[in-house]
């Protein structure tokens, strides 16, 4: 499986059969240049502009932005719903997480969860071996609402979102009040760049966070 940090929440997944996935595609309104991609699935966690911007998104893609188990050609994807702040969703509504399964590889884009889920989520959820997390705090959890939700559900590998870099103009925490705190936990790697290959059988058996470059 090929993986790709584009920016913001949005990554882009090709799996061994060629199926092209992209979720949150965010516009130009944050700062960063537009996401322009040619997918077949589209997964948007909630409807806010730096989510779910389609306009740079070409192909024949479906869309998915709601809860439930949907299967697109021979990939399967569960969408959990969950609080976009620590207030059950008084504050900002919620968002959809979710589970891709792919490759023999399960992959959770948590979108922009604002708290801890509660049990029946991570009873649900199950093993998960890609995670990838928002880590910015403002709109979605910070860096120790991270690491909490991380050291719950224990992926294999960890992958930050969602937090401030040099053009995005959210407010929103740089990475590295979370690289300070989870390296004393967790085997902590720069990719230095924006993608990576990987399949099932090379996955290590060590938890690590990856932190990876923006694509833009």
């Amino acid at each position: 499986m090929y993986i790709e940090y584009v920016g913001h929440s949005c990554f882009y997944m090709v799996n061994d059969e060629g199926i092209r996935l992209l979720t949150d595609p965010y516009d130009n309104s944050i700062g960063l240049v537009p996401v322009s991609k040619e997918a077949d699935i589209v997964l948007i966690s909630h409807h806010h502009y730096d989510h779910d911007y389609l306009g740079g998104v070409t192909g024949d893609y479906q869309v998915i932005d709601t809860p439930g188990v949907h299967q697109v050609k021979n990939v399967s994807i569960s969408g959990f719903e969950l609080p976009h702040d620590d207030a059950n969703g008084a504050k900002r509504g919620t968002v959809v997480a979710f589970l891709i399964e792919t490759d023999g590889i399960r992959i959770l884009h948590m979108g922009d969860v604002g708290a801890m889920p509660d049990d029946a989520f991570f009873q649900q959820i199950g093993k998960v071996d890609i995670l990838m997390i928002p880590i910015g705090g403002t709109y979605t959890v910070d860096a120790e609402g991270a690491l909490a939700i991380m050291d719950r559900m224990a992926p294999n590998i960890t992958i930050p979102m969602h937090y401030k870099t040099t053009k995005l103009t959210l407010d929103i925490d740089s990475p590295h009040k979370f690289t300070t705190i989870v390296k004393k936990h967790y085997d902590l790697s720069r990719l230095g760049g924006s993608k990576f290959e990987i399949t099932a059988d090379s996955l290590k058996k060590r938890r690590r966070v990856l932190l990876m470059e923006n694509s833009f």
